[in-house]
Formats: structure tokens, C-alpha cells, sequence
């Protein structure tokens, strides 16, 4: 039996082998430090300075949804005392139950994402050619280590078209890409995942003033349900081309719309 290389041996332990910068002991296999039991992974990739993890009472947003919630409630014993139902009818106040409570279920479900992302951001260049490479980035940064987490980027068209005389919204997705799929994202640690798409040449209509107004009201009735404020947001960004992020993390789901304002030059100059 040849002897035993005790150099590639001797290698090997040293190229695993690691100090740990909290009590300068040498740890040769273990990926924690034998004397501290601190994980390697805290010095090769350091969790962000980011301040604690918000307690439910701290969000706005939970707040205003326990406030929707006794409006609901109250709703049901109005349609429970016959003096009342009467008084104010059974529709009026089954229209106020149902929109009490969907008002009080998204303004809680805006204190959990809240509560569970630090970030959530799009980085998305604001226009580009027709025909060009556009790289999209998404970037997360949840306060705890999340698992069953999905993210997927999509390349929307959003025109306006003429039916039966009237003007409606359409949609057509260009171009889907799935970045991440019921994954694992650390806690207090930034996730960047990263498309690219092709942009397209601009043919469809993009603009409506009423889609305008209507970005207008739910602006202003945002002030009482939070998740209103995004819907503004997203409806602002009418007609168009779209970047459309979905981020799924268990029950709670986000999306986020980012212009893209598409040019072309040829007989004259287009935009989309």
C-alpha cells in the first residue's frame, strides 16, 4: 500500500481551515468557531444594521386595520337589533359590513408585509430604444429568514382600446420570467435577483384622463385604508409599458409597477 500523502492532507485542512475574527481561534472543518460558536457566515456575510424588527402596535397600518374591524363589528349588531336593520335598511348596512371588512383585512395584511420586509425595491432603468436590453433588479431585504418565497418580473403592455364606444384598459404580457421560486430568502441580508427583457417597439395607446382621476380618489382615500395608497400607485402608472413585480412570501403577496418609457426613431419620433 503506497503511504499516505500527508501534503495534500495538510493542504487540504489549510485551505478550510479559517480564524474567526471574534476570538482569533483557528477552526479547521467546522463552519461555526469551536471557542465562540459564532457562524462563519456572520463575518463572510454580515446581516445589515438594520433597526429591529417593528412590533405590531408600532404600524399605522395595524392600527387603522382594528379601527375597520370595530367598524365592522358594529355593522353586524346594527343588522342584528331589528330597530336599527330597519332604520337603516339591510343594504345599506351589508354594503357597510363587506367594506368595513375588506378595508380591515387589507389594512392587516399591509402590517404583517410591513412587519416581515425591511425593502422592497425595483431598479429598472426609466426608458430605453426599441430593441435595446433592459436589466430589471429586485431587491429584498426581509427583517427574518423567510422560506416559500416566490418573486417573478413581467413585461406588461397596458393600452387603451375602443369597445362598443366606450375606451377600456387592456392587457397583454410581452415577456414572464420567473427569478425565484417558493425559495429562501435571510433574514436582515439584502437579495438582489436580477431579468432582463427585450424592449419592445411602441404601437398601442397609453393614455386616459380618466384613469388619472380615478389614481386621484384613491390617493385621498388612502389616508384611511393603507393598501388604497398602492393602488394609486399602481393605477397612476396607467397605459403603457410595464415592469410588473410579484412577490409572494407564504399568504402575503406584493406587486409593484414601474414605467418604461419606450422610444423609437425612424420617419419621425415615437414613444410608448
Amino acid at each position: 500500500m503506497p503511504p499516505e500523502d500527508t501534503t495534500a492532507v495538510g493542504s487540504a485542512w489549510q485551505a478550510s481551515a479559517w480564524h474567526c475574527p471574534g476570538c482569533g481561534h483557528c477552526n479547521l472543518l467546522a463552519e461555526a468557531c469551536e471557542a465562540c460558536g459564532v457562524a462563519r457566515r456572520y463575518f463572510t456575510d454580515p446581516p445589515l444594521g438594520l433597526p429591529r424588527r417593528p412590533a405590531l402596535a408600532d404600524l399605522p397600518s395595524f392600527w387603522i386595520g382594528l379601527a375597520w374591524g370595530a367598524a365592522a363589528l358594529l355593522g353586524v349588531a346594527a343588522l342584528l337589533a331589528p330597530g336599527t336593520r330597519a332604520a337603516l335598511g339591510v343594504a345599506f348596512l351589508a354594503l357597510e359590513v363587506a367594506a368595513a371588512g375588506a378595508a380591515a383585512a387589507s389594512s392587516l395584511l399591509t402590517a404583517l408585509w410591513e412587519r416581515a420586509f425591511n425593502e422592497l425595491a425595483v431598479v429598472a432603468p426609466p426608458h430605453a430604444a426599441a430593441g435595446s436590453q433592459v436589466a430589471v433588479t429586485v431587491r429584498l431585504v426581509p427583517y427574518t429568514t423567510l422560506e416559500d418565497v416566490s418573486v417573478s418580473v413581467a413585461l406588461v403592455d397596458r393600452f387603451y382600446r375602443r369597445r362598443r364606444g366606450e375606451v377600456e384598459l387592456a392587457t397583454h404580457e410581452l415577456e414572464h420570467q420567473p427569478l425565484l421560486v417558493a425559495g429562501r430568502l435571510p433574514g436582515r441580508r439584502a437579495t438582489e435577483l436580477s431579468a432582463t427583457f427585450l424592449a419592445p417597439y411602441p404601437v398601442t395607446p397609453h393614455t386616459d384622463v380618466r384613469s388619472e382621476i380615478a389614481a386621484d380618489l384613491l390617493g385621498l382615500a388612502g389616508a384611511v385604508v393603507p393598501a388604497l395608497r398602492t393602488a394609486a400607485a399602481n393605477l397612476r402608472e396607467h397605459g403603457g409599458y410595464y415592469l410588473e413585480v410579484h412577490v409572494r412570501a407564504g399568504f402575503l403577496t406584493r406587486r409593484l409597477h414601474r414605467r418604461l418609457v419606450v422610444y423609437a426613431v425612424g420617419d419621425g419620433l415615437y414613444f410608448g
